[in-house]
């Protein structure tokens, strides 16, 4: 059942909660607001249920840059209730699931005609979240919690705007509510990236240590790749404005650095990297999908220079071929006397292309037309080296093609929901469609933001197209552990653990950019 509020006088009733459901392939994504119904007579508040023997993990948790505790409060005036900033609440009585909105209120402030306040997700019953007044630049301590449209409201660290009357006081601000994962020793390490440089934790929490130290007024971290054996990092890094890829020890010690490189993929089988090759003046920024034999350091082009969208090339299974996406690019080049150039790019066909290692030649394996709106953005072999995924416009596939490397004729869409402006996006994949595929060929993992009651990370069964969500407004960096029963992701700034059926949700620590150790 959708529940129905009461507004103030002479507006429209407006959903405060929603509904959270299993998805097919060919389901709808739930609305924004209700239709319309008869306003309840009866009291909306409802009452906080008990609290079960194993709350539901909450996805998101205080934002690193989040203001410290608070040693003292002040209510706002006419507050009455028993909750207060930095505890971790737990939603109840929501029925279904509880709408995040954008700002507190059920209407936009000051809105003509009047619009209902942005949705950005619905949360389930149960789910766990840390209150905050650090909501941005207008909220202060004492302002919270806010009165809009006939209720309280508390910001949500890392998730929006919620009505008190389906929140209840779950801890304290000093006691974590999330469990140890003991079962995730031995899986292998995570590395991920802070401002200071690169971390390895082990996944149940038992311990952490700080790999690879960075100056960071000068490097940052873009990506982070695991070799094979699980021995090495590949590091694609910014130093004072230069692209930089390094490859690093687990002791630290950096054994290989090329400069003006970035986005490596360690081949499957060791050896070699797939890279993209960064070359700019002052009026033109090219990318050149590049291989180096790491016994050599020789850098050899695969495609021809041009913008590829920030896509490497990824490699096939048996490291004997890499695939990428190209487009036709055009720049214009800017004369003295105010003129211009036109310089195109040719791709030698555009859309996906396939280099075979063995010797230098090259397919279209699935052809775009430059002048259509194609738009694809992430490719992704499945284990048996049998498809390739790529995220974007396929033509009439908006979502994910899965692609015969075979035929080149795409076997099946995994379909996004149709995409919504809410909380000031445009909708669609986060991450530029990155995905990565479960070891066993039977789940792709990806993300997506800006739809209500399916933000998060999305698990597909490529067979099926039904899919399971781990909701969060907002998440990154989606990959599994080497068995293929659990997996990682960042989101609000916190790198996360969870179970490949999506349960089990577990904080781990701050930080961005995690990767699972491969374990042999």
């Amino acid at each position: 059942m959708i529940r129905l509020l009461p507004v103030a006088a002479g507006l429209a009733s407006i959903a405060i909660t929603g509904v959270v459901a299993t998805f097919s392939a060919t389901s709808q994504s739930p609305a924004s607001t209700a239709s319309p119904s008869p306003i309840e007579t009866s009291s909306p508040l409802a009452t906080p249920s008990p609290e079960p023997e194993s709350p539901t993990p909450a996805i998101f948790a205080p934002a690193p840059t989040a203001a410290p505790a608070l040693t003292q409060w002040t209510p706002p005036a006419g507050y009455t209730g028993t909750l207060r900033p930095n505890v971790w609440i737990q939603i109840t009585g929501a029925e279904t699931c509880l709408n995040i909105r954008s700002q507190p209120g059920l209407v936009q402030p000051g809105s003509v005609p009047l619009q209902d306040t942005s949705i950005l997700n619905c949360l389930p019953d149960g789910f766990i979240g840390q209150l905050s007044f650090y909501a941005g630049w207008e909220w202060t301590p004492d302002s919270m919690p806010v009165q809009a449209d006939g209720y309280w409201w508390w910001y949500v660290l890392g998730q929006g705007w919620v009505a008190e009357d389906w929140l209840a006081f779950h801890k304290e601000e000093s006691e974590s509510p999330y469990p140890s994962r003991p079962e995730l020793a031995g899986t292998g390490l995570i590395a991920f990236a802070r401002t200071d440089g690169v971390w390895l934790a082990s996944p149940d929490g038992a311990s952490s240590r700080h790999l690879y130290p960075i100056d960071a007024t000068l490097t940052s971290i873009s990506d982070i790749r695991w070799s094979p054996d699980g021995q090495q990092l590949a590091l694609s890094m910014w130093i004072n404005g230069i692209e930089m890829v390094r490859i690093i020890d687990l002791d630290g010690t950096v054994a290989k650095e090329y400069a003006g490189l970035t986005q490596a993929r360690w081949s499957p089988v060791g050896g070699w990297l797939s890279a993209l090759q960064v070359t700019r003046d002052q009026q033109v920024y090219n990318l050149t999908p590049v291989i180096v034999d790491l016994a050599t350091n020789a850098v050899t082009a695969v495609g021809s220079a041009g913008y590829y969208y920030g896509t490497p090339p990824e490699w096939a299974p048996d490291g004997s071929a890499v695939a990428f996406i190209c487009r036709t690019t055009t720049w214009q080049e800017y004369l003295p006397d105010g003129s211009f150039i036109d310089h195109t790019t040719e791709c030698g066909g555009d859309g996906i292309h396939i280099t075979y290692l063995a010797d230098g030649s090259s397919r279209v394996l699935w052809p775009t037309d430059p002048a259509s709106d194609t738009y694809l953005q992430r490719l992704a072999w499945s284990p048996d080296g049998a498809t390739i995924s790529a995220s974007g416009n396929g033509g009439d596939c908006q979502g994910y093609s899965l692609i015969s490397v075979e035929t080149g004729a795409r076997t099946s869409c995994l379909a996004l929901p149709n995409f919504v402006g809410f909380g000031g996006g445009c909708g669609g994949p986060s991450d530029s469609g990155e995905s990565d595929w479960s070891p066993d060929g039977s789940t792709l993992a990806y993300h997506w933001q800006f739809q209500q009651g399916q933000n998060g990370v999305a698990l597909v069964n490529v067979a099926t197209g039904d899919r399971q969500m781990i909701l969060t407004t907002g998440a990154s960096s989606v990959g599994f552990s080497g068995d293929g029963a659990h997996l990682v992701f960042e989101s609000s700034g916190y790198i996360w653990t969870a179970d490949s059926d999506a349960t089990d949700v577990a904080r781990l620590t701050d930080g961005s950019l995690p990767a699972w150790q491969p374990v042999p």
